[in-house]
């Protein structure tokens, strides 16, 4: 982080560092989410950096669904998508409080792996850190992950945090 001075007044200015977390449902998220806190408040002295959380929502409702239970997915599917930003935003302000830094919370809509890269690029990130799930090599190859994609397409460092 390097001080600036401002060109109007002249005063030296301190820029802000954004922390992006990816988050989801998963244990592995929230750990994540409190590594990026841990080290944005240990790292950086108070005000100089804030942590932002983005949740990738899935698009509600997938093709596949009979046309006459489209709504009664959709509300169970969005009941749930609102229970996870409500856990997702408590387990933010815990560790605000925690660690003294700004946490945001932001939900978009896309692909993780794509809602993630972009966001940094959105934020003018200074690092990602993402969760791992930990999962072997044919796992990953059948599923994707994530954190692969980020590593090798986010515009900033990348930190993949795994659980103790």
């Amino acid at each position: 982080m390097a001080a600036a001075t401002d060109a109007a007044t002249g005063d030296a200015t301190t820029a802000t560092t954004t922390v992006l977390v990816g988050v989801d449902y998963s244990e592995h998220s929230y750990h994540a989410l409190e590594e990026a806190a841990r080290l944005a408040a240990a790292r950086f002295p108070p005000g100089a950096a804030e942590v932002v959380a983005v949740h990738a929502r899935r698009p509600l409702a997938p093709a596949f669904v009979a046309i006459g239970a489209v709504a009664a997915v959709m509300s169970v599917e969005a009941a749930e998508q609102r229970a996870v930003e409500k856990l997702i935003g408590e387990k933010a302000g815990q560790l605000s409080s925690q660690y003294k830094v700004e946490v945001k919370v932001e939900v978009k809509d896309g692909e993780a792996k794509r809602v993630r890269c972009d966001a940094v690029g959105e934020h003018g990130a200074g690092l990602l850190v993402v969760g791992s799930h930990g999962y072997g090599p044919v796992l990953r190859a059948l599923l994707g992950s994530v954190s692969d994609h980020c590593c090798r397409h986010a515009s900033c460092p990348v930190m993949v945090v795994k659980m103790p």
